[in-house]
């Protein structure tokens, strides 16, 4: 027809493609190097912070140290009375357990380690994070992808806090990120395993266990048969030090954990903050009833999402994240680095504006806000956990988290019902 735009041919394309591909591969080049800069400079500003007390800048790395002496010298690495000053050992003894063969090297070479692998492990997100979205590598939004992904996720607030504390949640996040994937890919015995293991590790996570009641997740039974037989690999691990006593110990510290007086950004931490004489950040209003509706209120919401998602949302890893975020907003203790773990959410929209490449499109105006999210949570005074911080200034990153978790459930839905659902099912 006279009025139709002609198709271009093999040799036009080619053409083109020749070149775009210097621009490419300088997109490529600066998003390697500032990966590696990134990198280098999250292992370079905390190594010379070497723990040396549970009380002291990387003391969640000397709490991990401290347990595995207590077991290397045949004593359990649970201890009340350190619980319940936030500063005792509260997972299943598999961390500790890990790093016991190498405690004579002592806490110097330790800390040094686990501060490299902590980095290759973000770094190893990155990359997983951005090869899943499947963008041609020979295309410009590949190396930007790769570079928003890398730069946000070391550059993040939350993350700088990770690293400041020590703990273990860089290799939970990758390891969750590889769940996703294998559970997206239909590979339901690796994704059981490595939905165990990183409750193993760290507890809370094996509540994201929640994705296999997703609809159209394949191999169900295998997810949950795999995950189920990692898991109770824990209380085989409590038994390791010293027997029973030791299981029902850890038990005993997993239980207290959960009323740690400690600032949470979740539905129970923020109106407990802002409302109650907590002693962990300066209360907003000191009200009993406003402490309790709020937090009926944002319960409901939360649990309202998280339904949605479970029962409507057909889109993997997508909605793997989302319930990811939702499990993060409903913990009882839910720290404000754990807002890493809605990290994917942003990569996973952002991919899919640069996929379409249509500036106006609902996608493109979600992945926007979804930076503004990011953005948001530069500060650092919202990480401050002073008893003299607003509590207003510290539960900023629940409030952000949840209204990015709204409005990624939300568009999620009403996107998926458009013509092009097939294009945004990631």
């Amino acid at each position: 027809m006279s009025g139709e735009t002609p198709s271009l041919t093999f040799t036009q394309i080619s053409k083109r493609n020749r070149r775009r591909r210097p621009v490419v591969i300088s997109l490529w080049i600066l998003a390697v190097l500032g990966t590696l800069a990134l990198a280098y400079e999250r292992y370079h500003s905390n190594v010379s912070f070497i723990p040396r007390s549970n009380s002291t800048r990387s003391h969640d790395f000397w709490i991990f140290y401290h347990a595995a002496r207590q077991i290397s010298d045949g004593r359990s690495p649970y201890a009340a009375h350190l619980v319940a000053l936030n500063a005792g050992y509260i997972y299943s003894p598999f961390v500790a357990l890990l790093l016991v063969p190498f405690v004579h090297l002592g806490v110097s070479v330790l800390w040094r380690a686990w501060l490299a692998a902590s980095v290759l492990a973000l770094v190893a997100t990155a990359v997983l994070a951005s090869r899943a979205e499947a963008l041609s590598s020979k295309d410009w939004s590949a190396p930007v992808l790769f570079g928003v992904v890398s730069g946000s996720l070391l550059r993040f607030q939350p993350t700088i806090v990770l690293f400041s504390n020590g703990n273990s949640d860089a290799f939970v996040l990758f390891l969750l990120g590889v769940a996703a994937l294998a559970t997206e890919r239909g590979r339901g015995i690796a994704s059981g395993v490595l939905l165990g293991l990183v409750g193993v590790i760290k507890t809370w996570p094996w509540v994201v266990v929640l994705v296999v009641m997703r609809r159209g997740v394949v191999q169900r039974r295998r997810i949950v048969l795999a995950f189920a037989l990692v898991s109770m690999s824990a209380p085989l691990l409590a038994l390791l030090p010293r027997g029973p006593s030791e299981l029902l110990q850890w038990i005993r510290t997993t239980i207290m954990a959960g009323s740690q007086h400690l600032v949470s950004t979740s539905v129970w931490g923020a109106p407990r903050a802002l409302f109650t004489t907590t002693g962990a950040a300066r209360p907003a209003l000191v009200s009993t009833p406003l402490h309790w509706l709020t937090m009926l209120i944002f319960a409901t919401w939360v649990i309202t999402l998280l339904v949605i998602c479970v029962r409507w949302s057909a889109n993997g890893r997508l909605s793997f994240w989302n319930i990811t975020g939702c499990v993060v907003l409903l913990l009882p203790v839910s720290h404000a680095d754990y807002t890493v773990y809605l990290l994917p959410i942003m990569w996973i929209w952002l991919a899919r504006a640069l996929s379409e490449k249509k500036w106006r499109s609902p996608t493109t105006l979600v992945a926007g806000a979804m930076c503004i999210w990011w953005i948001s949570l530069l500060p650092a005074t919202f990480f401050s956990w002073q008893p003299t911080a607003s509590a207003v200034s510290v539960e900023m990153p629940f409030f952000a988290n949840l209204l990015a978790v709204s409005i990624s459930i939300a568009s999620d839905q009403f996107l998926s019902r458009g013509p092009a659902t097939g294009q945004l099912a990631h």
